[in-house]
């Protein structure tokens, strides 16, 4: 495997990507890509040459496409996405988890709750997508029970270990943003620890000083205020 495409790979998974590729009329696409919440998708042929081939989600088509490996011409930097492209893969990854589900019936999957907290789990169909109202049901293997989400909420298909590149790269900017929105006072160790993308259990690797970096300035204002009232009690 060519290290250009192990480049695009890595670089699908942190955000969406633009690259160009041969087509199979030898016409060049230019795409704009990623395999958000998404595992290993390059896969090889049973053929006597054996092709090995990447699927992602194209942004512009809304849908999953595939090109041979060693057709890839150019890989391009990564952005973040948009809240309503963000909505799109959702729903484009809900349908394969449906897919997978109704292929190989108990999957594994992640989505944040309401709390903000991450839930790994294991389930199996059920009253499958609400796209009006912007939810998916399923039942819940693990809980025994059916359970709703906001398809919005959903972070990938995969175990624990497959989702944390993908958790750390796109969720802890959307929390550093929200931990910049909060007053001083409702700034806790949890928030910290999202806004950097670690997990709650990294709780020892987060450092006092760590807050620092993630204030805005009427925060570092209060903090300062109050690090001066503290200062004068001691």
């Amino acid at each position: 495997m060519n290290r250009l495409i192990i480049s695009l790979e890595e670089k699908l998974h942190k955000g969406i990507v633009s690259f160009v590729y041969l087509k199979k009329d030898g016409s060049r696409r230019n795409a704009n890509g990623t395999l958000y919440g998404i595992g290993h998708t390059i896969k090889g042929n049973e053929g006597r040459r054996c092709k090995w081939t990447l699927n992602y989600y194209d942004i512009d088509c809304q849908a999953w496409r595939s090109f041979i490996t060693e057709n890839l011409v150019s890989v391009g930097d990564v952005r973040q996405k948009t809240e309503e492209e963000h909505h799109d893969i959702c729903i484009a990854l809900i349908v394969k988890l449906k897919e997978k589900m109704r292929k190989n019936g108990i999957t594994a999957f992640a989505y944040r709750k309401k709390d903000g907290s991450i839930l790994y789990t294991h389930g199996v169909l059920s009253a499958g997508i609400d796209e009006e109202k912007r939810i998916f049901t399923y039942f819940d293997t693990d809980k025994k029970e059916e359970i709703t989400f906001k398809i919005d909420d959903f972070i990938g298909i995969g175990e624990i270990g497959e989702l944390d590149m993908y958790i750390k790269s796109f969720h802890c900017v959307r929390d550093k943003e929200k931990l910049e929105s909060l007053d001083i006072s409702e700034i806790n160790l949890k928030n910290i620890i999202e806004s950097k993308g670690y997990k709650c259990k990294n709780v020892e690797e987060v450092k006092v000083i760590d807050l620092l970096p993630y204030l805005n300035k009427e925060q570092l204002k209060k903090l300062i205020c109050r690090a001066a009232e503290r200062l004068a009690e001691i």
